[in-house]
């Protein structure tokens, strides 16, 4: 007997809802998610977070992953970090899908 498919078109219809990021608290362009782990992976850490690409960059720059284990293992720790702050602070100004390439030059010197 042949198999019958059904598509299901309803759900191709369905838009997903906005990914909001933990830290800046803007909606993420779906090119720039990232899950971020509050604990690092190399530490034991499970859970994930997600982030804007520039966030997460943002925040490996400032925190070494012992400093993210031990002192920053969740949001609000984090955010109460000045530097953290500041950041959020100007990336807030920024565009939805803002990108900071003067990181990407900064790492090729």
């Amino acid at each position: 007997m042949a198999r019958k498919y059904r598509d299901d078109f309803a759900s191709q219809d369905v838009e997903s809802e906005p990914v909001v990021c933990s830290l800046c608290e803007q909606v993420i362009p779906n090119d720039q998610i990232e899950d971020h782990h509050l604990v690092p992976k190399s530490k034991g850490g499970k859970i994930k977070v997600s982030l804007h690409r520039i966030c997460h960059s943002h925040i490996h720059a400032a925190f070494t992953d012992a400093q993210l284990a031990k002192k920053f293992s969740t949001i609000s720790a984090i955010l109460n970090d000045p530097a953290i702050q500041k950041f959020v602070s100007w990336v807030k100004t920024k565009p939805p899908g803002f990108d900071d390439e003067a990181d990407e030059r900064g790492r090729r010197r």
